[in-house]
C-alpha cells in the first residue's frame, strides 16, 4: 500500500473516531517548530524552522482529563555544518588502521603508512522531512490552582514519513541533492507540553523527541553515490561503505519543539 492510499485511510479513521467519540471540540491548527536530528554521530547538526498544520477534535473523558487526537502535516529536520572525511584504503590489502606516524609497513607490502585518514571536507547543507503525523493526546488540569487556563498536554504520536531530502554543500564543490530513501517510514514520537485556552483560542508549547532510531545519510556516503559507477573504483559495497573506501555513518533521533496555534470552530 502506497503513503497516499495509507494517508486517506489514516484522514478517515480519524474522522470516524471523532464521530465515534460525539466530540466536545474540533478545530484547526497551525503553527512552525524548531526541530533537528539528535545522536551521538549528529553533533553539527543545528535546530532550523519548519512548520505544522492540521486538524483536531478532543472529547472530555472526566473532570479532569480530555483525550485529543490530531491529524497534523510537517515538515521536519535539520541543518547542517561541520567537517567530514573519506577513509581509503590506499593499498587495497582490505585495512584502513595502519598508522599514519609510526613510520612502520604494518601490513609487509614494503610501503609505509600508505593508509591515512584522507579527504577532509567541510560540509554545510540540509536535512528535510515530511511527515503525516498522528498524535493521540491526553490533556489534564493539575494547574488549577494556578489558573483554569492552563493545561498539560502528553502522549504519543504516530508519523508516517512522506519525502525526505537532503542537499549538502561540500567546500566548493556543486552541492549534493537526493532522497533520503533509507529512512524508516514509520516514526514514533513522545509528546510534552503545555496548552493555554483563551475563548476560541488555544497556544500549545510542546516538546517531541523520537523513540525510533533512523539511519541519516551522510555527506561522505552522499559524495561518493555522486560518482558514477564508484563500485568500479572503490570495489562492492560493504556494511561499512565500500571495499577500498568507507565514510561516516549517521544516525539520530527527530526532536523539536513546536508552538501551535489552535481555532475552534
Amino acid at each position: 500500500m502506497n503513503l497516499m492510499k495509507k494517508s486517506i485511510l489514516l484522514i478517515l479513521f480519524i474522522f470516524l473516531f471523532s464521530n465515534l467519540l460525539a466530540i466536545d471540540e474540533k478545530g484547526v491548527k497551525v503553527g512552525f517548530n524548531y526541530s533537528t536530528i539528535t545522536g551521538s554521530e549528529m553533533v553539527n547538526a543545528e535546530f532550523c524552522p519548519n512548520f505544522s498544520a492540521g486538524l483536531f477534535v478532543s472529547k472530555r473523558l472526566n473532570n479532569w482529563l480530555v483525550l485529543q487526537p490530531e491529524l497534523l502535516f510537517s515538515s521536519k529536520g535539520s541543518n547542517y555544518d561541520g567537517k567530514e572525511r573519506l577513509y581509503l584504503d590506499n593499498d587495497a590489502d582490505g585495512y584502513f588502521d595502519e598508522d599514519p606516524f609510526d613510520l612502520i609497513d604494518n601490513d609487509g607490502d614494503g610501503w609505509i603508512d600508505e593508509d591515512r585518514p584522507e579527504l577532509y571536507f567541510n560540509v554545510s547543507g540540509s536535512y528535510k522531512l515530511y511527515y503525516l503525523e498522528i498524535p493521540i493526546l491526553l490533556k489534564a488540569s493539575p494547574f488549577n490552582f494556578i489558573s483554569n487556563n492552563l493545561d498539560l498536554i502528553f502522549g504519543p504520536s504516530f508519523n508516517i514519513l512522506l519525502d525526505g531530502k537532503y542537499e549538502f554543500k561540500q567546500d566548493s564543490y556543486e552541492p549534493y541533492k537526493g532522497d533520503l530513501t533509507n529512512l524508516k517510514t514509520f516514526d514514533l514520537i513522545a509528546i510534552l507540553g503545555f496548552v493555554y485556552s483563551v475563548s476560541n483560542y488555544k497556544i500549545d508549547l510542546r516538546v517531541n523527541h523520537s523513540l525510533i532510531v533512523n539511519n541519516i545519510k551522510s555527506a561522505g556516503e552522499a559524495a561518493i553515490e555522486s560518482i558514477e559507477n564508484p563500485e568500479e573504483i572503490y570495489g562492492p559495497t560493504t556494511e561499512d561503505g565500500y571495499l577500498y573506501c568507507k565514510f561516516k555513518k549517521l544516525s539520530g533521533f527527530n526532536t523539536s519543539v513546536s508552538l501551535l496555534l489552535s481555532v475552534l470552530f
